[in-house]
């Protein structure tokens, strides 16, 4: 047989019940806030160390006075750097491509780059059979157009005019 409760026996064990979950239910928002707590920490550190690095680099390229605005100076320089490519031909690289594939009998007489476009004029000889194969190997340079404007034979060679352009 089941014995009655009195009502306030029956209060006192659904308040421990009450308070038992209560319990229980605060140690596990406890430890979600907890794991949630490690969680903000491990990602704010990673944070500061990519901060510090992007830091670091920006120093190392700018200087210890990095300013406001690290990455509008960056791009600043790098507009800089453009500008000064921008303006015309380099006449060493232009030089360097002409003289790669060079044999002894070529001998460039001027230079003349204007913007994006340029002329050179020179002479070849004694060799004039090799100059066909001088102008192939221009032609596979890796950086401009060569385009033979004058051939033009005179006593011990050739004289020649070649126009160049940036691939």
């Amino acid at each position: 047989m089941v014995a009655e409760q009195s009502p306030n026996e029956y209060q006192q064990k659904a308040s421990k019940r009450f308070i038992r979950d209560f319990v229980w239910v605060a140690i596990i928002c406890g430890l979600i806030l907890a794991g949630q707590g490690v969680r903000y920490y491990h990602n704010w550190a990673q944070l500061k160390q990519i901060e510090d690095a992007t830091r670091d680099l920006y120093v190392s390229v700018l200087g210890e006075d990095i300013g406001g605005s690290p990455f509008g100076r960056l791009q600043f320089e790098q507009g800089k750097l453009a500008a000064n490519v921008r303006i015309g031909l380099d006449p060493v690289s232009v030089l360097a491509s002409l003289s790669r594939p060079a044999v002894p009998s070529l001998r460039i007489e001027t230079v003349s780059l204007k913007g994006m476009q340029g002329r050179i004029s020179g002479f070849f000889g004694p060799n004039v059979g090799k100059f066909d194969q001088y102008m192939n190997q221009l032609t596979d340079d890796d950086m401009y157009y060569f385009t033979l404007e004058k051939r033009e034979t005179v006593f011990g060679g050739l004289e020649f005019t070649l126009l160049v352009e940036p691939k």
